[in-house]
């Protein structure tokens, strides 16, 4: 059996005219019998649909309101592990994350992010440490962004 599974799907937007805009989207990839690829195709087909669903709204209601110039978007990042409780629950706001590999968490600093990653892995599981941290500036929203009021958007 497929687990269902978290994505933290990261996206840059950018334009001729060098701005650059990041969304993070968190979508959920359904379980599937593991054996059936046509079942793991439509989890992965419902996962793309649900980020593509936030990602058109984002463009249309906010990334409008700060910058009305045409922009390009890709797929920067896919992300399955979450170290922050920031991560959980509604979206619609702005966050400063780091990431490393498959790990995201949102820290105001890199050395803060590092001090969580010791604190979710302890110390005989923890990554090296020299493995390579970035940080981005994201507007972040999930399937939950929809349940509050769209004033705080």
């Amino acid at each position: 059996m497929g687990s269902q599974v978290t994505q933290f799907r990261l996206y840059l937007y950018a334009c001729a005219d060098e701005c650059q805009h990041k969304l993070l989207v968190r979508v959920n990839r359904p379980s599937y019998p593991s054996a059936d690829q046509a079942a793991d195709d439509a989890a992965e087909d419902f996962a793309d649909s649900a980020a593509d669903h936030l990602r058109t709204w984002w463009q249309r209601w906010l990334l409008r309101l700060d910058c009305r110039r045409e922009h390009e978007s890709r797929l920067l990042n896919v992300s399955t592990e979450a170290i922050s409780e920031e991560l959980d629950g509604q979206g619609l706001r702005q966050l400063l994350v780091w990431e490393t590999d498959a790990i995201i968490g949102v820290a105001s600093t890199e050395e803060e992010f590092r001090r969580q990653l010791y604190d979710y892995y302890g110390p005989d599981d923890l990554p090296p440490s020299d493995l390579q941290v970035v940080s981005h500036s994201v507007y972040f929203l999930t399937e939950q962004s929809g349940t509050g009021d769209l004033r705080d958007a």
